[in-house]
């Protein structure tokens, strides 16, 4: 993780800071799934998937933090990477985002992109809140344990489930 990278996640929380740093490392150590040109992108946006939470603007953190490191200068993939990791479309459908708001980052769906969002899907649903690593499952529990039924964000991880699963099966399954 390099300099420009701790700063950004300096606002984060302590623990969204180690949880969001293992994702990234854990990025890090499967990076050999990407082809090489994706590898540094892929890296990067895993390191800073969650860095919204530390420059809230809309309260939608994949989106702040895509906005945040598209004015920093950081590639569209990275930025893609970012607003659409672990369900973010879901969770914007809930939160009533009309669809649009995401065509900024959008990029052509290709096989090579959707291993890029798969890992960062998995490391991201398979790190707990502080950072540990934790079954899917237990991940679930505890997203659930700490949003009540019918609040945005357990809705929307309940929606967002069966994507959810597939793709930390899609990635476990190729190690």
């Amino acid at each position: 993780m390099d300099a420009a990278i701790a700063e950004l996640l300096a606002p984060l929380t302590e623990s969204r800071r180690a949880h969001t740093i293992e994702v990234g490392r854990k990025v890090e150590r499967v990076a050999h799934l990407l082809p090489e040109h994706l590898r540094g992108e892929v890296i990067t946006a895993a390191y800073l998937h969650d860095v919204g939470y530390g420059y809230p603007v809309t309260g939608f953190h994949p989106l702040d933090g895509a906005n945040l490191l598209a004015a920093h200068g950081y590639s569209v993939c990275v930025c893609h990477l970012v607003a659409f990791h672990s369900g973010s479309c879901v969770e914007a459908e809930v939160r009533g985002f009309q669809a649009n708001v995401f065509d900024q980052f959008a990029l052509d769906s290709s096989p090579e992109m959707a291993i890029a969002n798969d890992l960062v899907w998995w490391a991201d649903m398979t790190t707990g809140p502080t950072g540990a690593t934790v079954t899917f499952d237990v991940r679930l529990a505890d997203i659930r344990s700490r949003y009540p039924e019918g609040s945005i964000v357990r809705t929307a991880i309940d929606r967002s489930e069966p994507q959810l699963r597939a793709a930390v099966q899609r990635v476990s399954g190729s190690m």
